[in-house]
């Protein structure tokens, strides 16, 4: 294990610099309204950024300390953008800065379930339920295999792994979530969809995608994936050893762009691998110590980190929510170097002695049964 003795100075105090940029962000009035940045926002705050604040505090530990006031504030905040019928949740604001999707899917559709997945995640981490019921409309023909097969294979897995992993595994977790209402009928394709995202794992690679999409889609969509597979049915990667040296590979890259989903997804793909093998481990410390000095660039004077070294990214996912790029820190950037650092502290064993909340604590400690 790596002494503790060269952990990088600006780390030691990373915690407080976090809870600085969120105040930075957080907008008066009841507690949970948080903007996307500190300059040129088009909205004042929205549940995008909200949710992103919440994942900072969870992984930092921070989230716990607040007054319960502040916590009900937030989850009525979040239970305000649901939808009574569908349970689903929405913003037209943020609807309205929806841009068109390159691969032809309705951006629109991708951000109901995104919003739907990360709001109502954000609330049971939080202890508070949903206002009304999550009824997850759209898994009701996925209890015919050829449809629920359709579905999945109608994201860009070949070409775009990424945003695949994202959504199929959004399709795991609604189907998961009908089966843990009672509704058995959705165990079987729940295992169906869990059989076909292994199937289409390349065991040459361990990773997602064709072979000839780059390898940062495919190591951003094996996180996707297995992060859904290990967080929410505690299935432990398969072909790790291959996934690890594809990651030695990827940072090997000369052509490597490090951002914060770039970095956060290497690290926790190192970190999830390592829990089904020891293979390369030491490297593994090595490489990710030698990675804390790239980062410290991304953190801006505001106290957060921005996506990319120079600038805050303008969108998050299908929307734009920043008029234009911006040497600040944005949300985006500032949640996945959060968790990037998380992802590193587990590897190096640090979190506990910062005092943040180990990577694994919500995952389950075995497979579930579904």
């Amino acid at each position: 294990m790596i002494s503790d003795k060269k952990v990088p100075e600006w780390i030691k105090g990373i915690k407080n610099d976090q809870l600085t940029f969120l105040e930075n962000v957080r907008q008066p009035g009841p507690y949970g309204r948080f903007r996307y940045a500190v300059e040129g926002c088009f909205l004042p705050h929205d549940p995008i950024s909200s949710v992103y604040a919440h994942g900072i505090l969870k992984r930092t530990n921070a989230y716990d300390t607040l007054e319960k006031k502040k916590k009900q504030e937030w989850a009525e905040y979040f239970r305000s953008f649901q939808d009574p019928e569908t349970g689903e949740f929405w913003s037209e604001e943020i609807g309205d800065r929806c841009r068109p999707e390159k691969h032809g899917l309705d951006p629109k559709y991708l951000m109901r379930r995104m919003l739907t997945r990360n709001i109502s995640g954000a609330l049971q981490q939080m202890g508070f339920p949903p206002q009304y019921p999550l009824n997850y409309p759209e898994a009701e023909p996925f209890t015919d295999r050829d449809k629920l097969i359709a579905h999945l294979k109608s994201f860009p897995w070949d070409t775009a792994p990424w945003g695949a992993g994202s959504h199929g595994g959004t399709t795991v977790q609604i189907l998961f979530n009908r089966l843990e209402r009672g509704e058995e009928q959705f165990r079987q394709p729940l295992r169906w969809a869990v059989e076909y995202l292994l199937e289409i794992q390349d065991p040459e690679t361990g990773l997602w995608g064709a072979p000839g999409c780059p390898l940062y889609e495919r190591i951003n969509g094996a996180f996707k994936v297995m992060a859904r597979l290990i967080n929410t049915l505690g299935i432990l990667p398969k072909y790790p050893e291959k996934i690890i040296d594809n990651v030695f590979r990827h940072y090997a890259d000369p052509s490597y762009e490090m951002t914060g989903c770039n970095e956060f997804d290497n690290i926790w793909v190192f970190a999830a691998a390592l829990r089904a093998t020891d293979y390369r481990k030491r490297e593994i410390e090595e490489l990710v110590l030698s990675r804390l000095p790239f980062i410290e660039p991304f953190k801006k004077p505001d106290d957060g980190f921005s996506f990319f070294e120079d600038a805050c990214i303008t969108t998050n996912a299908q929307a734009q929510l920043v008029d234009r790029p911006r040497a600040q820190s944005d949300m985006v950037g500032t949640a996945t170097f959060v968790g990037c650092l998380q992802s590193a502290f587990e590897i190096l064993g640090w979190n506990e002695q910062f005092g943040w909340r180990g990577l694994w604590e919500d995952a389950p400690e075995k497979p579930v049964e579904w």
